[in-house]
């Protein structure tokens, strides 16, 4: 191998690297959505001030998606957003997101309450809060570590009036079945084990966002120059 070739690939491998063990000063951790997210079996957050990001899908039209934010204390701020992927198709896709606890004091957002009431099925003593994108023009939010783009719709931040397990949920009014991306809470925690699961979350991130050529051309351009630099070590 010239030693031309043994710098690339040395140079891009050490750049990737890089960009990996830094990406968790600012990215979400991924919450595995593979299970259901019904309000029977919702998808459990038990640590909801960290920054976690559902990477998440309907799959048929009126779906409601649950996350169960477990052990909230009162007074603890509660921090929920909705971002799609930024593509052509969903520039007009405006789901709406909710949050229903004890002690919350119900607001639509200008919805039909019975509508909404009825959609979301809250429990007894649960109040509800809603939010729905009321931006005139959406801003756009670019993530380095997945070189990937979305459209920001809203975000809520509610101070817990009581401890105790709130519900968020997702869910388009309009009936549309499509992706989404819902992040709950602020505190960057990344432990050795999340950091090792950094080109996973690179793979997931980017087919979901439907950038599968170039995640195969970059991917093996990676396990090229680690396999280049593998065997020039070898022959040292």
């Amino acid at each position: 191998m010239s030693r031309f070739w043994k710098l690339v690939s040395l140079f891009f491998l050490l750049g990737f690297f890089i960009i990996l063990i830094s990406a968790n000063a600012q990215a979400h951790k991924p919450i595995d959505t593979s299970g259901p997210a019904t309000k029977v079996n919702p998808i459990v957050i038990t640590e909801h001030r960290v920054s976690w990001a559902a990477y998440n899908e309907f799959l048929a039209p009126g779906e409601v998606h649950y996350y169960r934010l477990e052990g909230v204390k009162s007074g603890e701020k509660i921090h929920l957003s909705l971002l799609v992927p930024y593509l052509e198709r969903l520039k007009d896709y405006f789901p709406v997101i909710a949050l229903m606890g004890p002690g919350l004091e119900e607001d639509f957002s200008g919805l039909d309450p019975e509508k909404i009431l009825e959609l979301l099925k809250p429990g007894e003593g649960e109040g509800v809060i809603v939010k729905q994108f009321a931006g005139q023009e959406a801003g756009t939010f670019f993530e380095p570590f997945t070189q990937t783009r979305y459209l920001e719709r809203q975000e809520m931040n509610i101070f817990a009036p009581a401890s105790g397990n709130y519900y968020a949920a997702v869910v388009d009014l309009e009936g549309r079945a499509d992706k989404y991306v819902f992040a709950i809470g602020e505190e960057e925690k990344w432990g050795p084990a999340d950091i090792l699961s950094m080109p996973r979350i690179w793979w997931d991130v980017r087919l979901f966002m439907e950038k599968e050529t170039s995640t195969y051309i970059t991917a093996g351009i990676v396990a090229s120059s680690a396999i280049l630099i593998a065997v020039w070590l070898i022959k040292r």
